[in-house]
């Protein structure tokens, strides 16, 4: 009896040229496994439990041997041969787990697939997988396109149909299914955020000259229309768009320059 395992992911899947039999040995099976998994993109079980142990058990030992030296106001010959590469250790085992954070987490249907795929792999009764949130990570795309706050509002309001792309829908198809919105930001969504950054742009400069000007100019009108606009605009800049700190300020004080100068001019 043989075993062949394949499912139609972009993520996670692996199909092989040839079935593997229940006598084949492990290290033929990940021979195999890796054989066809490199025709994807490789996905990669974070393994979160373990770094934080292997962390945590390297800063225990080290706590030890500070507590020794503190004690005795000497170190031990042993202390000293093993600090280096327990230290070493240390700081790799931490860089380690801070790039894992890096890379993109893989959720939801997409991290069961990729549980199934490692089970009927190599499965076994001391082998144990993951599918929890974030459990399964990969590297990052860079063809495909950012996201901010206005695009995940499009994403999560707009018709799946305008919202998903086609690998998105390959690659989260339950989560298509059940109506949740897409992790990748289609060609739609980027056009209609870009046109809407556009025409709210240039709407926060024309409606406030609009206010002040018609039907008839006063100071008061003109006073309250440009304090109202410049907060409005100092909140969306920094809420939609996430601009720093000094991107906020310098944008809200250019725009309120414009209008105080149209105020001037009005007057």
């Amino acid at each position: 009896m043989s075993q062949h395992w394949g499912i139609a992911n972009d993520q996670c899947a692996v199909d092989l040229p040839e079935p593997i039999h229940d006598d084949a040995t492990e290290e033929e099976r990940v021979y195999l496994y890796t054989l066809n998994a490199g025709r994807h993109e490789p996905q990669f079980l974070a393994f979160r439990t373990l770094q934080l142990l292997n962390i945590f058990r390297l800063q225990r030992d080290l706590a030890k041997i500070k507590h020794r030296v503190g004690t005795a106001k000497a170190a031990t010959e042993q202390d000293t041969n093993s600090l280096p590469d327990l230290l070493r250790n240390y700081v790799n085992a931490i860089r380690d787990y801070e790039y894992f954070t890096h890379l993109v987490p893989i959720t939801g249907s997409q991290a069961r697939l990729c549980r199934l795929d490692l089970e009927q792999a190599f499965g076994d009764d001391e082998i144990q997988f993951t599918d929890e949130g974030a459990g399964y990570r990969r590297f990052r795309d860079l063809r495909l396109l950012p996201t901010d706050t206005l695009r995940n509002v499009l994403k999560r309001y707009l018709p799946r149909s305008l919202t998903y792309t086609p690998s998105d829908i390959r690659k989260r198809t339950e989560e298509y299914v059940a109506g949740e919105p897409p992790e990748e930001v289609s060609p739609f969504i980027d056009s209609l955020a870009r046109f809407l950054v556009a025409f709210l742009g240039g709407a926060m400069l024309v409606v406030p000259m609009l206010v002040m000007r018609l039907p008839e100019v006063t100071t008061t009108k003109s006073l309250v229309t440009v304090s109202v606009c410049v907060l409005l605009f100092a909140g969306a800049l920094s809420v939609l768009f996430k601009a720093s700190n000094t991107e906020t300020l310098v944008a809200t004080a250019t725009y309120a320059a414009v209008l105080v100068v149209f105020v001037g001019v009005s007057g």
